[in-house]
């Protein structure tokens, strides 16, 4: 019985905590640090502009979930309540858009040298896509914010990706919102075969890039990149699609 009454009481304390959470409070950190690393990518973007250097970043966005959609990852991952800040690691995002696959890996490598973030865990789903069809690299970072009261660990996902996966990547989302993430299986099918393009697409593309400016006797780190992570990866990755759409 008192091991009952623990666990209604406990029920109680969480349901009053969500009544009177003060989201907005919550929330400011995360504001903070997103709007902070927009402004800090875009200026390494107009750095490489300014010094003629070949940029690897075409856009950055970035977003705060709101309480509604973390409220519905919790559900749905099962996570509780007071464990939201340590486990749901994406409330806060930043999305950098490339042209292509190598400068994906090049800006990863520009996130992993910075030393005001930690990078705790990363998800290559280029290299090993969704069964969907999905490709991005994703990176979480661990971030100190200031606060008036002191410094606060928060969690930021980073996402790179190119502009044929963004594309990819947008059409899906709609459709999931639109079908409450019960996409039909024909459309589904249909969503596999475009990703299997789009791959074929991006390999291709960079693969133009480094003939280019190899007949143009250029050399740029760029280049070191794509040798050190994508001949293997965009096979496998290509591979990967195929092997999913049988």
């Amino acid at each position: 019985m008192m091991k009952k009454n623990k666990k209604y009481g406990k029920i109680e304390r969480v349901m009053k905590m969500k009544e009177t959470f003060n989201w907005t409070l919550f929330l400011q950190p995360y504001e903070l640090a997103i709007n902070g690393f927009i402004i800090k990518l875009e200026s390494i973007k107009q750095q490489y502009i300014l010094n003629g250097k070949k940029n690897p970043i075409e856009l950055i966005t970035g977003r705060v979930k709101t309480p509604e959609s973390i409220l519905e990852k919790a559900k749905r991952l099962q996570v509780a309540f007071e464990d939201i800040p340590e486990k749901i690691q994406d409330i806060g995002g930043i999305r950098i858009t490339c042209k292509y696959i190598n400068d994906v890996y090049y800006v990863f490598d520009l996130l992993k040298s910075r030393k005001d973030i930690e990078i705790v865990l990363i998800k290559d789903y280029i290299k090993e896509p969704k069964t969907s069809g999905y490709r991005s690299l994703h990176a979480i970072a661990r971030y100190h914010v200031e606060t008036i009261d002191g410094q606060q660990p928060i969690y930021i996902e980073f996402q790179i990706r190119t502009l044929a996966m963004h594309l990819w990547a947008s059409i899906e989302h709609s459709l999931k919102y639109k079908y409450v993430r019960n996409i039909p299986k024909n459309i589904r099918t249909r969503l596999l075969k475009a990703s299997e393009i789009t791959a074929e697409l991006d390999a291709e593309m960079s693969y133009i890039q480094a003939e280019v400016e190899a007949a143009n006797g250029l050399h740029h780190p760029v280049e070191e990149v794509l040798k050190k992570h994508q001949d293997s990866e965009l096979e496998w990755g290509i591979n990967t699609l195929k092997r999913g759409s049988l």
